[in-house]
């Protein structure tokens, strides 16, 4: 799903732009508050949300379940 643009309109800080050159959507990283937004929209699983891995994500949902 390269550049499918899901995330762009979603970005409550307008932190995310499409690039038509390369067709891929860019994030300014000066105006990401890391809301995760976009990493929850992402289709094609491409967003990351910043200083967290989908694995770190599920560990700790792992870690509250189980304690």
């Amino acid at each position: 799903m390269l550049g499918c643009q899901t995330c762009v309109p979603l970005c409550p800080f307008t932190a995310i732009t499409f690039n038509h050159e390369t067709k891929v959507s860019e994030l300014n990283a000066a105006l990401c508050k890391g809301c995760g937004t976009c990493v929850a929209a992402c289709p094609s699983h491409a967003a990351e949300q910043h200083h967290f891995t989908d694995e770190q994500i599920f560990a700790e949902i792992e870690g509250v379940l189980v304690a």
